[in-house]
């Protein structure tokens, strides 16, 4: 990335922060704007941003937004509303999410029959993880039924994981077809839990240190937050430096952060690291816009956009249904986490990693699936948000209890 890219960057942050409120207020995606913004600026418009020759700098900006993004959805999370609703948080993170991956692997054999199996699983994989913090206003609306927003952002925490856990499945699954000393099952034990192991145990050293340091009044709370971005890159590099999943480690580390800090007497301040990870993200969205959107739809064939559309409504509805079939949960509510599920950092950062660990036959078609999907999930979501939360609420919604 160059300095004018850096500086371009820089002002279209700060120009989004003058109308970021109005654009709460329109339930647009962020994300959207600087998408838009992107192509404007990149190559095929005014050429203000420049990416470099290779995807290098664009794949180290996606990696860091999402292991802190990842990190701070860990560390948010409210356990003890997760066990409270467990019955919904169960369905849909046990059933809907390998049925969503399930219902993508048979679209995608059924509309690319030239596609392998095991590509099927990774594309699959990578266009399921939701962000329903794309537009955050949704989860800020008190029309939308409490228990409705903690359904949507609960699921989102942990899809990535989920996810990532089926496309390494299949990565590893293709390594050991090309290559004949590689075991799957031992790459993917070794991935996951010692990716899990790892976070844990920084995660809780961390939140121990800083939270016992707070409480003695040697640390501020500037400084305790900035600690707090640290760990999450910790738990990121060093996953990483023993051959295991940087992404997992940071979300495993971010429960036991947020636990060991409130054993420790101290709550968890994530602030700082929230809008850096929001930095980042819309950073990596503006790349994005600039440097894929425009390729990705521009020899776009009909089996692209409809596998698309299928993936981000018609699979997520089934799946959600199904899930919560026989549960407490309303029609009207099953049908509207159904519909919101915004495909964001999560599917690029997929994208990117299956492409630099495994031998892809279809890796152009795959780019092209997720630049269509992910621009077409931030318009559709962006311009539903607003119908959808007034076809979902009615008068004594908002204090009906959770």
């Amino acid at each position: 990335m160059t300095t004018n890219t850096a500086f371009v960057l820089t002002l279209l942050v700060l120009c989004y922060a003058v109308v970021s409120g109005l654009v709460k207020q329109w339930y647009l995606a962020p994300a959207l704007i600087f998408v838009l913004c992107g192509m404007a600026l990149g190559p095929f418009g005014f050429d203000l941003l420049e990416g470099g020759t290779n995807t290098s700098t664009f794949t180290v900006l996606a990696q860091l937004a999402l292991t802190v993004i990842l990190f701070n959805q860990a560390a948010e999370l409210d356990l003890s509303a997760v066990l409270r609703r467990r019955e919904v948080t169960f369905r849909l993170l046990a059933v809907g999410i390998p049925l969503a991956i399930a219902l993508g692997v048979g679209t995608a054999l059924l509309l690319f029959p030239v596609m392998p199996l095991w590509e099927a699983v990774c594309l699959a994989a990578i266009v399921a993880p939701t962000e329903v913090a794309l537009i955050d206003a949704l989860l800020d609306d008190d029309r939308v039924p409490e228990r409705v927003r903690h359904a949507l952002s609960t699921e989102s925490g942990f899809y990535d994981g989920f996810a990532l856990a089926a496309l390494l499945a299949a990565v590893a699954f293709a390594s050991e077809r090309n290559e004949s000393d590689v075991h799957w099952g031992y790459f993917l034990v070794r991935t996951e839990l010692v990716s899990v192991a790892v976070g844990l145990a920084i995660g809780a050293a961390g939140g121990w240190v800083i939270g016992r340091s707070r409480q003695r009044g040697w640390m501020s709370d500037i400084w305790a937050q900035l600690a707090t971005l640290a760990v999450a890159l910790v738990c990121f590099q060093i996953g990483e430096m023993l051959h295991g999943s940087g992404f997992v480690a940071a979300f495993a580390g971010g429960l036991a952060f947020a636990f060991a800090a409130r054993r420790a007497g101290s709550r968890p301040e994530t602030n700082v690291s929230d809008a850096a990870g929001q930095l980042l993200e819309l950073t990596v969205f503006a790349m994005f816009g600039g440097y894929a959107v425009i390729v990705g739809w521009r020899d776009v064939s009909w089996r692209v956009v409809v596998f698309a559309v299928v993936a981000l409504f018609g699979v997520r509805l089934v799946a959600v249904c199904l899930a919560l079939l026989r549960s407490d949960m309303p029609m009207r509510d099953r049908v509207f986490i159904g519909w919101f599920g915004p495909r964001g950092i999560g599917t690029l950062v997929l994208g990117l990693l299956v492409l630099e660990r495994g031998s892809i036959e279809q890796e152009s078609l795959i780019i092209q699936v997720v630049a269509v999907t992910v621009s077409l999930s931030l318009l559709l979501h962006s311009v539903s948000a607003w119908p959808g939360i007034k076809w979902l609420a009615t008068p004594d919604r908002a204090i009906r209890p959770a």
